[in-house]
C-alpha cells in the first residue's frame, strides 16, 4: 500500500487534536490558539511558504499537542479517511464545481456519494481544525468557511504570471507553456469553486486580512512576517 507522509502527519494531528477515537463526530472545544487560511494564485508558492512557516513555529513549540500542521492537498484525503470513504473519491473533489449533470450521473452510477455532502464534510473538518487552532489551511475556500470564527488570519498570495509560470515549471519539471496553461486552468477552477459555493470573488482583497505579492517579497521575508504575526496572535502561557 502506498503511503503519503503528509497525509500520515495529518492523520496524527486529527487523532491527537480532534477525535477521542478513530470513528465518530468530535466535539472540538474552543481554543485560544490562532489559525491561518491561505488562498493563492496558482504557482505563488503557498505550500512551500506554509511548510517553511510551520517548520519555524514547531522549532519553538514545546509539546506535540501544540505543534502546527499544514493542510493542503491532504485535507480532502483526511476528510475521506475520517469518514471512512475510499481514497479514490478524492478525484471527484477538485477545487472546482462539477456540473449538476455530471454529479447526478456519478451518483446514479455509484461512482461517488453525494458530492454536496462530501464538500460539507470537508467544510466541517476545516472548521474543526480552525477551532482547534495551530494550523494553516490552504485553499478549499477556507477563509469563507471559517469567516465567522475568532482568531483566524486570512491571507492571499499573488504573484506576476511569469514568476508563477517559472515556479510551477521548476516544481513540476514541465515546460513554461504547460506551466502557464496549468496555472490558468487552476486559477479559473478556483474562481468557479468559490463563486459556485459561496457566491464570492476569490480575488477580491476585501475577503482577506492581507494580500502578499510573492514576486516582490522573498520567501524568508514573508515567512518571518507571518511567524511574527502568528506569535502576536498567540496567547502567552502563564503556567
Amino acid at each position: 500500500m502506498k503511503t503519503y507522509p503528509d497525509l500520515e502527519r495529518a492523520h496524527s494531528y486529527l487523532s491527537l487534536n480532534l477525535t477521542p477515537g478513530r470513528r465518530g463526530p468530535a466535539v472540538t472545544p474552543p481554543s485560544p490558539r490562532p489559525f491561518v487560511t491561505l488562498s493563492r494564485e496558482a504557482g505563488a508558492g503557498a505550500t512551500t511558504l506554509a511548510n517553511t512557516v510551520v517548520k519555524i513555529l514547531n522549532r519553538r513549540t514545546p509539546t506535540l499537542a501544540d505543534r502546527w500542521e499544514v493542510f493542503d492537498g491532504n485535507l480532502v484525503e483526511a476528510m475521506l479517511s475520517d469518514g471512512d470513504y475510499p481514497d479514490h473519491l478524492a478525484q471527484f473533489l477538485p477545487e472546482d464545481t462539477l456540473s449538476e449533470v455530471d454529479a447526478s450521473i456519478g451518483e446514479i452510477l455509484g461512482l461517488h456519494p453525494n458530492l454536496w455532502e462530501m464538500i460539507q464534510r470537508t467544510n466541517r473538518l476545516i472548521r474543526r481544525l480552525a477551532l482547534r487552532g495551530n494550523c494553516i489551511l490552504i485553499g478549499r475556500a477556507a477563509n469563507f468557511v471559517t469567516a465567522d470564527l475568532p482568531r483566524g488570519m486570512h491571507l492571499r498570495l499573488i504573484a506576476h504570471p511569469d514568476d508563477r509560470m517559472r515556479h510551477m515549471a521548476d516544481h513540476l519539471a514541465i515546460s513554461h507553456t504547460e506551466a502557464r496553461l496549468r496555472n490558468q486552468r487552476r486559477d479559473a477552477a478556483r474562481r468557479r469553486y468559490v463563486k459556485g459555493h459561496y457566491n464570492r470573488d476569490v480575488g477580491d482583497p476585501r475577503h482577506y486580512d492581507m494580500v502578499i505579492n510573492t514576486s516582490n517579497l522573498s520567501a524568508p521575508e514573508i515567512a518571518a512576517m507571518l511567524v511574527a504575526l502568528i506569535a502576536a496572535r498567540t496567547p502567552v502561557s502563564t503556567s
